[in-house]
Formats: structure tokens, C-alpha cells, sequence
């Protein structure tokens, strides 16, 4: 028995309610049922189910990168497949096979599976439909197989459970009629937007909402990712209603993003200009990049993580390095207005000055593209000794010379990259809500700079005798005190610095969120910040996404009643 047939009986078990309302559950196809039960004969209450008019507003959650599960086009074999991390005997099953099966992969290895042309997404992964009250084969044909379970899914649950039970019996119900209307600035809004009110609710509560998955090739760029997610709303989200008998009205959607699938929505509406889409709520978008992905390519990921993802430079440069969605997600060139995020910095912090007197402070001219990205001095995203991790193929003798330019073709890649930013720089969906983490704890330092701190004599050269380890240090026995990454304190959510979380809001978005230390309302005060990965498991980041939600519902006109 579902959980809301079990509230559905408890509900006909009160007696002193003069009716009863029937709870609505959904068949395989997702259409609406309502589970009744025989009562006793004393029990004379009104049953009373409570139909509406079909009419349905779609939400599309787009996961961030890695949170999409990825297999072989020609094999069908998974290629990608990170664990979900909990208790469950399986999923901890998961977690060692992972570990032993990438934690022995080397820079080769990786960068032959993971080869963007080569993939397209798996939905075959494992679902959790938690208190959605789907049946799982529902919620596998909207795509909630394709993403990260533990992350993803509980979120998504909680939205398709929440959106169902807005109104009943002409009254707002639970969650809605008490948490649902408070101001939003108790949890951190800083635009002053107003709360919701009862008849905005109404409104909403005339459409469904049905929470449907596009997983995206990571991989590749942003942009592509763009074209099949629209692809994917146009064939399968919307065809889905059109061909319902008879069609349900079903216009546009609602997009709802994690990190990464935020440049792809607006990629979607700003760069391929698709127009079904009603409004974005946006989480931890990097808005501008985020320096964390130079930490990641120059010394490998940090904690348990490092394991999948790559614990040095040559395991995660062999990948990131060839996946234009990845760089993407470096600092754009209007990150923090284009002042300098790189320092290279004496044992003391003083930034230090090259043979032309300039301080090491990068970028100076907001062009991290050819100062850092393309740049081979020691210092630079791809070192010159790092060129090797660029292509790691045994058949290069085979090709014509143009084909094996490894820092050439590297470079063409990050012109992609630039022309990316530039494209979407300050583009947003009219109708936008965001919310990012603003916590100033150190696991929350997010690499908001990035600082190669050490003997100032190191530094005015492109080169010097020592040895790069690939976990962000120098090595040589005549310096013994070479340059290495220092992280540094900042504002963020482990990942996202908060420059980069609330350009949005500097750029005129409907409402931004600022969760955390540094955020500001009750439900910030004295409460840390939420983990990027996590976000949605957190209650400020699923207030922030209904209140959107909700509000963007107000522009929806295709009810019968709108007519």
C-alpha cells in the first residue's frame, strides 16, 4: 500500500471530519487515481473525491555535472555510474566496487572511457521514489534512472509530493498553509520579494505538476547539451501529454537546475532560444565559473572523492582537459567583475611581481583564457609538463600531424570555451529564482582564490628546476621551500564561491537566496551552509525551489479557466 492510500485510510478513521477526501495516487502512466475503501456501516461521512480539470505544468530537473549516469553508444556498457552514498546494503556495495574499479584507473584509462562522443545518457540507474507516491515504472519514464539517486531523487520526490497536495477541499493544505507562507527574506531572500499568498496557491493548485528528469552528456559542451535537453522536453516531456487521449494541455515547462544543468537552461532559452520554458529556479549555479575546477586539474579532487574522480593532476587533466562541459565551468571572464582569482604569493602572502615589475596576479586584462587556461608556464591550468596527460592515445603515429597537436587542439577547445562565456554572459530566463551557499566554515572555503604560496624566487620564471607532484606541489631538494596551493578562506558552498553564486542577482533575476553563515533571516542564524553536491537534501535550498516554483506558476494560461 502507497503512503498516501495509508493517509487516505487514517483520514476516513477520524470521525469527527463531516466528509472525507479521497487522496490522490497515480496509475503506471501517471494519471490520476483515487483508492477508496469500504467503511463500516455507522460511518456515514461523505466521501467526496475531488477531480480538476486537466491541465499540467511540467518541472524538468537538470542535474549538475557528474550527476548524470553515462554509457557506450556503440555497447550500451555504463561508463559512468557514480555510487549513491547511504546506509543501503547495495548502495554500499556500490560505493567499493566504484572505488575498486576507478580507484586502479589511471589517466589513460579514464580518458579513453570517458570520451564525450563516445557516450550518451543511462537511464538505467537505480530510483528512489520516495514520498513521490509514483510507481517506479512512472518514474523511470521520466527519466529519474538517468541521475544520481541519493543526490536527486529525495528532491524531486518531495517536489512532484508537494505540488500534488497544494489545495484540498477549497483549503490550503500542510505545508502550504503554514511554512509555505512565510517571507521569504527568513530564508536569506535579498531581493525583498513578498510572500505568497493564499490566492496565488489557489491559482497554482489548478495544475499538476509533474516531475520529469533530462539527464545531459556532461562531457560535451554546455551549449550541445542545450540543443538535447530541448530535444528531450519537445519528444518525450511534452509529446507526452499531446498524445494523451484526449491531449492534455500542457504548454511549457519549469526548469529546475543543479550547478552544471544551470548553464545548460540558459543555454537553452538564452543561446538555442527554445520559448516552453515558463521560468528557471536555479541551485549553486556557478553563474561565472568557479576556481575549484584549476585546484581539481593542478592537484586532483580532495577527501573520499579523489578515489572516482581523480586524486592527482594527470588523472583529472586527461579527462577535464578534453570535455568542453567541464571547462565551461572555469572562471569566466567577468568572474568577480574580471579582478584576479590566480596569486602567486611569497611564504609571508605578499603577492610577488615578475621581471617586469607586474604582480602575479591573474588575470590582469580579464583574459583567464590566454593567462591561465592556454598559458604553459608553471603556473598555468595545463603546465607545460602536463601537456602529456592532453592525449594519451598508443595510435597517434597513425594521424596527420594537425590531428596529434595535443596543446594546439587544447587550445581551439578553450577558444570554444571563451566564446561560450562571452555568449551567455548576463543572460537569464526573464522569470528566474536562484538560490547559493554562502558559508565562510572551512570546508566551505570553495578556492574562492587560488594561491601558489612559496619562495619568491620561483617565481618570475615560466620554468624552474623542480618537480610538479600533481597534488599542487613543487618538489626539489635545493628548494625546500618551492611553491604549493594554499587554500585559502571564502564564502561558498565547497565549490561555488558566492561571487559566483549571486552574479545572478546582481544581474536582475526575480529572486535570489543566500543560504548559510553569511545569509541572512532565521532560518540562517546560527546555521551553517549546505554541502554543493547536497544542496537539495538541505530545507532552505527546497523552500527556495517551491517558493519559485510557485510563483512562476502565476504565468501559466493554459487552464481552461484562463480562457
Amino acid at each position: 500500500m502507497t503512503k498516501r492510500a495509508e493517509e487516505a485510510m487514517q483520514n476516513e478513521r477520524n470521525p469527527s471530519d463531516p466528509e472525507v477526501v479521497i487522496s490522490r495516487t497515480r496509475d503506471i502512466d501517471g494519471r490520476p487515481v483515487f483508492d477508496t475503501h469500504l467503511t463500516p456501516t455507522e460511518d456515514t461521512r461523505t466521501k467526496v473525491i475531488e477531480t480538476k480539470l486537466p491541465a499540467v505544468i511540467p518541472i524538468v530537473f537538470l542535474p549538475g555535472i557528474m550527476g548524470t549516469n553515462l554509457k557506450n553508444k556503440k555497447t550500451g556498457n555504463a561508463a559512468w555510474r557514480p555510487p549513491n552514498m547511504s546506509l543501503n546494503l547495495a548502495d554500499i556495495l556500490g560505493v567499493v566496487a566504484a572505488l575498486a574499479t576507478w580507484g586502479i584507473r589511471g589517466p589513460k584509462q579514464r580518458q579513453q572511457i570517458l570520451k564525450a562522443e563516445d557516450l550518451t545518457v543511462d537511464d538505467g540507474g537505480s530510483i528512489d521514489v520516495g514520498e513521490s507516491g509514483l510507481a517506479k515504472e512512472t518514474a523511470h519514464k521520466r527519466g529519474w534512472g538517468s541521475v544520481l539517486r541519493t543526490s536527486y531523487n529525495p528532491v524531486m520526490g518531495l517536489l512532484e509530493a508537494r505540488t500534488s497536495r497544494i489545495v484540498a477541499n477549497r483549503t490550503l493544505q500542510g505545508w502550504w498553509s503554514t511554512e509555505g507562507l512565510r517571507p521569504p527574506g527568513d530564508y536569506g531572500e535579498e531581493t525583498g520579494q513578498p510572500p505568497l499568498t493564499e490566492p496565488e496557491l489557489m491559482k497554482a493548485a489548478r495544475y499538476d505538476f509533474d516531475v520529469w528528469c533530462a539527464g545531459y552528456n556532461w562531457l560535451q559542451s554546455n551549449r550541445k547539451s542545450a540543443e538535447d535537453v530541448r530535444q528531450y522536453i519537445e519528444n518525450t516531456v511534452l509529446r507526452h501529454y499531446r498524445e494523451q487521449k484526449p491531449p492534455v494541455p500542457a504548454d511549457k515547462v519549469i526548469l529546475v537546475t543543479h550547478s552544471m544543468g544551470g548553464l545548460v537552461a540558459r543555454a537553452l532559452t538564452n543561446l538555442v532560444g527554445y520559448e516552453k520554458v515558463l521560468g528557471v529556479v536555479h541551485g549553486v549555479l556557478p553563474a561565472t565559473g568557479a576556481p575549484a575546477i584549476y585546484h581539481h586539474m593542478r592537484a586532483g579532487y580532495e577527501g573520499p572523492e579523489q578515489l572516482i574522480l581523480g586524486s592527482n593532476a594527470g588523472e583529472v587533466t586527461a579527462v577535464v582537459a578534453n570535455s568542453a562541459g567541464a571547462l565551461e565551468l572555469c572562471p569566466t571572464f567577468d568572474h568577480r567583475d574580471g579582478q584576479a582569482w590566480l596569486f602567486l604569493q611569497s611564504n609571508h602572502g605578499e603577492v610577488v611581481t615578475d621581471t617586469a615589475g607586474l604582480p602575479c596576479a591573474f588575470p590582469r586584462a580579464e583574459d583567464p583564457y590566454d593567462e591561465i587556461y592556454k598559458n604553459p608556464a608553471w603556473y598555468g591550468l595545463v603546465p607545460e609538463a602536463n601537456t602529456k596527460f592532453l592525449n594519451l592515445r598508443e595510435d597517434l603515429s597513425d594521424h596527420e600531424d594537425s590531428e596529434v597537436d595535443p596543446r594546439g587542439n587544447f587550445g581551439k577547445l578553450i577558444d570554444q570555451v571563451a566564446s561560450f562565456h562571452r555568449d551567455l554572459a548576463g543572460q537569464y530566463h526573464p522569470v528566474t529564482y536562484v538560490h547559493y551557499g554562502a558559508d565562510d566554515s572551512r570546508p566551505m572555503h570553495s578556492w574562492q582564490d587560488i594561491v601558489w604560496r612559496g619562495n619568491p624566487h620561483a617565481f618570475p620564471t615560466s620554468a624552474f628546476p623542480a618537480d610538479d607532484d600533481g597534488n599542487g606541489r613543487f618538489r626539489h631538494r635545493a628548494l625546500t621551500d618551492a611553491p604549493a596551493l594554499t587554500a585559502t578562506r571564502g564564502h561558498g558552498d565547497g565549490t561555488v564561491p558566492a561571487f559566483s553564486g549571486q552574479a545572478p542577482r546582481d544581474a536582475g533575476v526575480e529572486a535570489s537566496f543566500r543560504h548559510g553563515s553569511n545569509g541572512t533571516g532565521p532560518e540562517n542564524a546560527g546555521r551553517k551552509g549546505y554541502d554543493h553536491q547536497g544542496s537539495y537534501n538541505d530545507p532552505r535550498a527546497r523552500w527556495a525551489t517551491l517558493y519559485g516554483i510557485a510563483k512562476i506558476a502565476q504565468l501559466a494560461d493554459w487552464h481552461s479557466s484562463d480562457k
